[in-house]
Order: C-alpha cells, then sequence, then structure tokens
C-alpha cells in the first residue's frame, strides 16, 4: 500500500486527537511540489511525512487504547510545523526571511530528524502494539496461571507472553549466565515444553532501556532467518521487569569471546580459517536479510563481534546468529538515510554517521568490516600502539591500524598466526579476498563501501575456495 492510499484512513485516526492529518499531510506536498526556495529540502521533508502516512492507518485497530492516542498526540506539532516550513519556502516575503534569518536548513534538519526519530521508535506501530498487549495481558495471564500466545495471521510461530514466574521457573532462578554486559545479562532457559531458550534480561532503570526492549521485541517479531537469533517472547512485569527470550539458547559465546577470551584459547573457531570465514559468511548473508529481504526493511545499528552468537552444529560447522537488535531502526521510506541517535560501540562507529548523524545501511557494512578485521588479525577492535611522538601506548581503531597495511599488500603483517604459523601463497588468497572486502566496506563515504550483496558474493568465494583447496 502506497501512502497516498492511506490518507483517508490517516485522516480518519487524526481526528481522534484533533488533527486533519490526511489535509495536512496532502498541503504538505502540494506546498513542496510548488516551492521557490529550498525546493530539494521540501521534497525531502515531504518524502518523511510520506512515511507517516504510510504507518498511520495500522493504528486504526487500537485507535481507543491510550498508549497508541498519546502517540498520535504527538504528531500534531510535528505535523504543523513540517507544514509552516515548507510554507514558508513559497517566495521571498516576511516569513521566508524570517526563517532563513533563524536558520532555514537548520529548521529542515530538526524537523527530519524528528520525523526520523518517531518512525524509527514506532515503525508499523509495533511499539504501541507491543506495549498495549503487554500491558493488557496480565490479568488474563493471571486469571488463567499460564502465558499466552498472540495469533500470527500468518500462521508463522505464535510469540508467548511470560510472567515474571514463568521466566524464573524456566531460568532455575537466572541461575546460569551466558553474558553479562552493561545493558542486560543473557540467561539459559528451559521452557515447559522442552525448548532451550536465552533469555535476555534488560538491567531496569538503564537510560534507554524501555525503548531498547519495545524496539528489540517489535524488531525480531516478524524475522525468520537461519542467522538471526528468533523471538519466542517477552516479559513485562508489572515491577519494569523487561525479557527478551530467544531461541536457540546458545551456549557457546559470541564472535568476540572465541577471538578474543582466555576461556576460549582451545576454541575450534580460533584455530580454523575456515570456521572463522564460515561465520562471517553467515552474518553478511544475515545483514543481507535486513537490508534486502525483511518487511519493512531494517538497519542493525550494532553489527560487532559481540553481537554474534555461535551455534556449533551436528556438521562439524559453526551457525552465526545474528542478535543485539535493541538499538535497530526500520528504514524510512523514500530516503537514503535517518537522522537518529545511536551509541557505536568503540572501535564500531561509522565515521560518516559520526560526521553527519544520518544512519544508512552502509553503516552496518562499516561493523561488519570491523568484525572480518577482528576476524582476520585476532586483534579487539581497539588496539593500543607504540606512539614515538608521546613516547606512550595509545590507543587506536583496528580499522585505522589494519586496513593500510591490507591496502599495501602487506595482510601477513597483521594476519592472526594462530590457524596456521606460516601460511602458504594459495592459502593466502581466500584471506587476501576476505581482507580486500573488509577494506572496501571501511570506506569513510558510506557510498563508496561494498553493496551488502557483494560483501556476500565475496565471502561466498573465499569459503569455495577455503573448502575446494582443503589446505586448512
Amino acid at each position: 500500500m502506497s501512502a497516498w492510499d492511506g490518507l483517508s484512513n490517516a485522516a480518519a485516526v487524526f481526528q481522534l486527537v484533533g488533527v486533519d492529518a490526511g489535509g495536512l499531510i496532502a498541503r504538505i506536498r502540494q506546498a513542496a511540489q510548488t516551492a521557490h526556495q529550498n525546493k530539494k529540502d521540501c521534497e525531502i521533508l515531504a518524502r518523511r511525512v510520506d512515511t507517516l502516512a504510510e504507518l498511520l492507518p495500522y493504528l486504526q485497530e487500537r485507535e481507543q487504547e491510550p498508549v497508541a492516542m498519546r502517540s498520535l498526540a504527538r504528531l500534531e506539532e510535528m505535523l504543523s510545523e513540517a507544514h509552516d516550513l515548507v510554507m514558508s519556502c513559497q517566495g521571498k516575503g516576511r516569513t521566508y526571511r524570517f526563517f532563513k534569518g533563524s536558520g532555514l536548513a537548520d529548521r529542515f534538519r530538526h524537523v527530519e530528524r524528528t520525523i526520523d526519530v518517531y518512525v524509527s521508535l514506532f515503525p508499523m506501530v509495533s511499539h504501541i502494539a507491543i506495549a498495549s498487549r503487554l500491558d493488557n495481558s496480565a490479568s488474563s495471564r493471571s486469571s488463567s496461571g499460564h502465558s499466552h500466545s498472540s495469533s500470527r495471521a500468518d500462521g508463522e510461530e505464535e510469540e508467548e507472553e511470560f510472567t515474571l514466574a514463568e521466566i524464573t521457573a524456566a531460568t532455575s532462578n537466572f541461575a546460569v549466565v551466558l553474558s553479562d554486559g552493561d545493558s542486560a545479562t543473557v540467561y539459559k532457559g528451559r521452557l515447559h515444553d522442552g525448548r532451550e531458550v536465552s533469555v535476555k534480561r534488560l538491567r531496569p532503570g538503564r537510560p534507554g532501556a524501555e525503548d531498547a526492549f519495545f524496539t528489540e521485541v517489535a524488531i525480531l517479531r516478524p524475522i525468520r532467518h537461519d542467522n538471526i537469533v528468533r523471538l519466542v517472547g517477552s516479559c513485562a512485569a508489572a515491577d519494569g521487569e523487561r525479557i527478551v527470550v530467544t531461541h536457540p539458547c546458545i551456549t557457546d559465546g559470541s564472535l568476540y569471546d572465541h577471538l578474543h577470551s582466555h576461556r576460549t584459547s582451545s576454541s575450534p573457531v580460533t584455530a580454523s580459517w575456515k570456521a572463522r570465514i564460515q561465520v562471517l559468511l553467515g552474518t553478511a548473508r544475515a545483514v543481507k536479510h535486513l537490508h534486502c529481504h525483511a518487511k519493512p526493511l531494517i538497519i542493525h545499528a550494532n553489527v560487532t563481534s559481540s553481537s554474534i552468537l555461535l551455534e556449533a552444529t551436528t556438521s562439524a560447522g559453526w551457525a552465526p546468529r545474528l542478535s543485539g537488535f535493541g538499538a535497530s531502526v526500520w528504514r524510512a521510506a523514500g530516503v537514503e538515510s535517518q537522522a537518529v541517535e545511536v551509541v557505536a560501540a568503540a572501535g564500531y562507529a561509522d565515521p560518516e554517521y559520526c560526521h553527519t548523524g544520518h544512519l544508512k545501511p552502509a553503516s552496518d557494512v562499516y561493523g561488519l568490516g570491523v568484525v572480518m578485521l577482528e576476524t582476520l588479525t585476532g586483534q579487539r577492535p581497539v588496539v593500543t600502539v607504540w606512539d614515538d611522538g608521546s613516547g606512550n601506548m595509545v590507543p587506536m581503531t583496528l580499522a585505522s591500524f589494519a586496513t593500510q597495511s591490507i591496502l599495501d599488500g602487506r595482510l601477513l603483517d597483521v594476519l592472526d598466526r594462530r590457524p596456521v604459523s606460516n601460511p602458504t601463497t594459495c592459502q593466502l588468497e581466500p584471506l587476501q579476498l576476505v581482507a580486500n572486502t573488509a577494506a572496501q566496506c571501511l570506506c569513510f563515504h558510506g557510498d563508496n563501501r561494498l553493496p551488502i550483496a557483494d560483501v556476500v558474493a565475496n565471502l561466498e568465494q573465499a569459503f569455495h575456495l577455503i573448502c575446494t583447496r582443503g589446505h586448512f
């Protein structure tokens, strides 16, 4: 359905809060088409508004719910400001001079950022749907004593809504810790039907934890991919507990653990180039699914070695499962980048995003490029090097440390020697292909980075070379 097909529905929804959304959106579009000044800015802003029109019809099902009403009310000021802004560009009258004198370009960026942030937190109204569903399900769960499942129109597996008591029982009172981070702790769990699951318990009170919870649940609900964790259910207890339950239960740790932790120094992943490239290939396929096939399309915004969980398979291989979707965003329709606030892990920050504040799919490609360097070099995303000028050890990103050696054809200078101490020229060929791919993922400008489809193709070729030659 196009944005304009939904305008009548959008108008009906907005009338509930006293806003003529359909009329405002139509006037914004018309004003953008006839603007005499800042025409490109007006057209970009109109496309942002189109995104709102496309999302709004999905709210009709929940138009009487308090959460939906509050979210809709926030849009009145946003649309009014957008309308005033594009109207100011119809000529060089007093209004135009006022806006221009106070920074017209900055005002466009402000409104665009406001809309993009709103869309990123509230795409396809999943945030409202989940929040209201979890809030309203407590009484029905307590009356039955069992978790409820939300039905899916497409016949897929149902998502369960767990009570805190059920989670406590499934984890044996949170006994087995799989991983522990600043934002959450992940525990091993076993459900009543025997399924082993990962139970991610967010730290209460952490800034942004509530949004991260609803975003992760909303993003993961429709995703079905072999290299992405699968949502089983969630728990939103009255005392503020926020828990996400995913399958399968990953007890083998993350790629970061295998590459950098002392306790996994004898890891089969660490010891095998075939296993390492297999993990990179599966991760790239997961990112490609998000960028090209998910509905709606998704920017992960947190592709790191810590977010890549590893599962040993029966075929003696390793299946990576991409996780960590709390910072992910849906891609807004008709825009190349989105002005959203993302806090990147040290060493993974996309330099273009840091410069512009605009997130794009290429930001995920940059993160994947850093992960490739970690896998090739065995080094952490931030390394310490000797600085002759200061006479001290100083921190440097792995991207800065290793990329120049790769571009100069000196891969051996930075290559991890744990799998093979003295690789032959034949053995180096697939690794050089991976290294060159990583370097192309780390360009400053996102438009110069490899498309994710090309990254997948290169990794497939490298993996094929390793498998057919059998030298590893």
